[in-house]
């Protein structure tokens, strides 16, 4: 009940606060807001101001034409020249290069850097007759053509660049057409080079090519920052306060604490309820559809459900440890967390921002952590509603309700920041995540049945006795009962996922291939310039129309995407389905089997197994190949790889928590908990005090901000724990 209304008093706050001009203390969410509604370049909340909308930033790489005046020496009408396709220009620290300008020759260059900057000068010698152009390419773009920066770059001038250091470029000086000299370029933040543009008689020059008549020389004037200390310097803290929590833990510090302040208080101590419930038990009516939700909601992971004593008659007893498996929760309160590091700007550093296009950083594998454990989830809660013989039409009911409100909840959230109905964003994270819940919540209802879940005798669980069993067929039963009792899930879920490869690789549209899965905007030297997402994003745009997209891709800094595209689209729910039931698979491994060492040889092989996939689809690449790893069009490789990781990853915290029971999964377990009230609010209080405020413009700033973000919310998922609140839809 206090859940639901602290849930109310959020929303109403929400759309109070839209009605005023709110500033942003700091980015949050500069790095991976599209998976999380947030815009990553928005610093400032929209809001009238002299009848005007003060917008957010654009960043576009087919940015507008922009030309800078240049000192008196320059004539000729120097600066950028007029182009379509021109090399992005602009002031905001996440683009490209930053800023062009031309002047008089001055290698002492003083414009004021600013987070991942660094300056870049470009010298031409007096020998060098006439203007040179400069065209730059960014090599993470690899089959993009190079850009034009400058047409009239003449001698005795110095043309100074302001260069994003998150990516590698090359760099073409040429002149007349015919001369030409290329250097590649790996800047740091903070650091300043010069480029020197010279007449030459050689044919070759060191770490770059050339013609006979002009050569480049890349000389360094100052050093750039070491920006990864910060980042170290906090991961060695967190080491450390982690290492000091399982001491404590081993020596019952906190037991010791309590006594003592017992015994100076003069207070009884309190005594164990001889009820061993979990606190977030429910109605075996709505154990499966609730338990699903609860990737982000917490879930029911008991064997056993008992009913919590009205809290009158249990305020004055502690409450025993259940008998849930903690690494459940521990898991699910690591992506949390993670999730709110990434989405308030995790310092700044581009490991945690998505990639632009292919491949895969740690802020794209939090989303599929809790689509995985999604499916985990739920096989506890339906495997509950089982045995207590809950009727199929309840439990479908309770999957459309909550299916309903998860959707509802996430369209809610993507209006904080303006309410306009007319071009709001439909899809979302939350979105995404409802319709994969109704969907393989719904396949489960319906295709399970009570003999599936049969457990194995002792003699039959253990791998090392299968061997003994007489004939070959009973032998896999045996040993795969997890798989072959549950035939048609399977095949629903394959069919699925092979209906996604036949339309994406056999599906042409308009003037795009069939096949197609890159970025469209520049790649393949703009090629398939309005192809962006192949015939996942063509979908979208034909259902919702491109004002009710996402605006602002990852794709834009990079490729120049110029048409817009949603990460959590409408056809990428296939593969997020099938990854979700990669995760069903997990939860029917934790339910059929008691014994470690058979749950662990399980989860360590899905592991391998899916992780193998996932990268033979990329052909070893990860970024390339038949099929690349793709959070924006989420690829089925990018739901074999991340299922892997899952795999893994839980497996691991399990050995800790449930077995060797050296972790009692602190601090994770607490958001993971209360999962979806502390989505809903870290979302919504993200721009207030004490949450974040301004911060100078580093990155050890930004970390430690991102970091704070992180125990704010861990402590109030304590808060909420101690005190007994839990939202469930």
């Amino acid at each position: 009940m206090f859940a639901r209304i602290f849930l109310i008093s959020i929303v109403q706050l929400d759309i109070f606060r839209t009605s005023f001009c709110l500033y942003y203390g700091h980015e949050v969410g500069h790095t991976s807001m599209e998976s999380t509604h947030y815009d990553r370049r928005i610093l400032q909340q929209q809001c009238p101001i002299n009848n005007q909308l003060k917008e957010s930033h654009q960043t576009t790489y087919l940015a507008n034409f922009k030309s800078f005046p240049l000192t008196s020496t320059i004539n000729n009408g120097s600066g950028l020249i007029s182009s379509r396709k021109q090399f992005i220009v602009s002031y905001e620290e996440d683009t490209l290069v930053t800023r062009a300008s031309s002047g008089t020759i001055d290698i002492n260059n003083k414009s004021p850097l600013s987070m991942d900057q660094a300056a870049l000068d470009i010298i031409v010698d007096k020998q060098i007759i006439g203007n040179l152009s400069v065209y730059v390419h960014v090599l993470e773009c690899t089959s993009c053509p190079y850009k034009i920066v400058t047409e009239y770059l003449s001698s005795n001038e110095i043309f100074n660049l302001t260069i994003n250091t998150k990516y590698n470029y090359r760099i073409r000086i040429e002149l007349h057409n015919t001369s030409f000299c290329v250097q590649t370029l790996t800047l740091y933040e903070y650091g300043q080079s010069i480029l020197n543009v010279q007449m030459s008689s050689s044919t070759t020059t060191t770490n770059a090519s050339s013609t006979s008549d002009i050569k480049c020389t890349l000389t360094t004037q100052r050093s750039g920052n070491h920006i990864y200390v910060p980042l170290i310097v906090g991961g060695i803290i967190l080491l450390i306060l982690f290492i000091a929590c399982l001491f404590a833990q081993h020596m019952k510090l906190r037991e010791r604490l309590i006594n003592l302040q017992n015994r100076c208080l003069k207070r009884i101590p309190q005594q164990e309820s001889t009820l061993s419930y979990d606190l977030q038990t429910r109605s075996p009516s709505t154990a499966t559809a609730t338990a699903a939700t609860d990737t982000i909601i917490a879930t029911d992971a008991n064997l056993a459900i008992t009913k919590i004593p009205p809290i009158h008659k249990i305020s004055n007893v502690a409450v025993p440890r259940s008998k849930r498996l903690l690494s459940l929760d521990a898991f699910r309160g690591f992506a949390m967390i993670a999730m709110i590091f990434v989405n308030y700007g995790g310092g700044g550093y581009a490991q945690f921002e998505h990639v632009p296009w292919h491949g895969i950083t740690f802020a794209d594998i939090v989303f599929p952590f809790f689509v995985w454990m999604l499916g985990t989830s739920l096989v506890f809660s339906l495997k509950n509603s089982i045995d207590k013989a809950v009727p199929k039409r309840t439990l479908l009911k309770k999957i459309v309700i909550r299916t309903i409100k998860l959707f509802l909840i996430g369209f809610i959230l993507n209006t904080r920041f303006k309410v306009d109905l007319a071009i709001v964003r439909i899809l979302g994270v939350l979105q995404r995540f409802a319709i994969v819940y109704g969907v393989i919540a719904t396949i489960e209802v319906l295709c399970s049945r009570p003999e599936q879940y049969i457990m194995p005798t002792k003699d039959q669980t253990s791998l090392s006795t299968v061997a003994v069993k007489s004939g070959a067929l009973q032998r896999i039963r045996t040993l795969f009962c997890d798989i072959t009792n549950f035939p048609v899930q399977w095949l629903i879920n394959i069919a699925l996922a092979a209906i996604w490869v036949l339309v994406v690789y056999l599906v042409p549209y308009e003037n795009c291939p069939a096949g197609y899965l890159g970025p469209g905007g520049l790649d393949e030297n703009g090629k398939y310039e309005n192809c962006t997402g192949g015939i996942t994003g063509y979908i979208d745009r034909v259902i919702f129309t491109d004002k009710h997209l996402y605006q602002y891709p990852t794709c834009q800094a990079v490729y120049g995407c110029n048409i817009s595209f949603d990460p959590e689209n409408l056809f990428g729910a296939m593969p997020t389905i099938f990854l979700a039931y990669l995760g069903v698979q997990a939860g029917r491994i934790l339910v059929m089997y008691q014994n470690h060492a058979d749950r662990l040889a399980r989860l360590f092989t899905w592991s391998i197994l899916t992780t193998m996939i996932g990268v033979g689809l990329t052909a070893g690449t990860l970024d390339s190949g038949p099929m690349p790893l793709n959070k924006n069009i989420w690829t089925l490789s990018f739901s074999f790889f991340t299922a892997g990781l899952a795999f893994a990853g839980f497996a691991l915290m399990y050995i800790f928590i449930d077995l060797l029971k050296w972790w009692n999964a602190t601090p994770f377990q607490y958001p993971g908990a209360n999962s979806i009230l502390i989505y809903v609010t870290h979302l919504v209080f993200a721009s207030f005090f004490p949450v974040q405020w301004l911060v100078v413009n580093t990155h050890a700033a930004h970390l430690a901000m991102a970091l704070w973000g992180c125990i704010f919310w861990i402590i109030i998922s304590y808060i909420l724990f101690k005190k007994r609140m839990f939202l469930v839809l």
